[in-house]
């Protein structure tokens, strides 16, 4: 008979420090369907909040919807320090994201 020793760790979640998170807007407005326009996926809130402008200027679109995607990763609890790094290990390996444009 084979016996085995389960050791149970407790993990949380948070975003992954070696990934910057993307933001992105797709207009909304229309009467019978949505516009449908997008701002494509950015670095910054700012550039899209910049198209969201330029759109309602150009458009007169008002209604759109923000997304704000980030990667998280699961880390055991016992491996995480009191206080996070400002910058990270110089021997940190980046996730490997396959980033998706719209």
């Amino acid at each position: 008979m084979t016996r085995a020793v389960y050791r149970f760790v407790k993990y949380t979640t948070r975003q992954d420090p070696t990934v910057e998170p993307e933001y992105s807007a797709e207009c909304v407005a229309g009467d019978e369907q949505p516009c449908g326009a997008s701002s494509g996926t950015h670095a910054h809130p700012t550039d899209v909040e910049d198209w969201m402008e330029a759109h309602l200027k150009e458009t007169r679109h008002r209604h759109f919807r923000r997304r704000i995607d980030d990667f998280a990763e699961f880390v055991p609890t016992d491996e995480l320090p009191d206080e996070l790094p400002s910058e990270l290990p110089g021997d940190l390996e980046p996730a490997k994201v396959n980033r998706v444009t719209p």
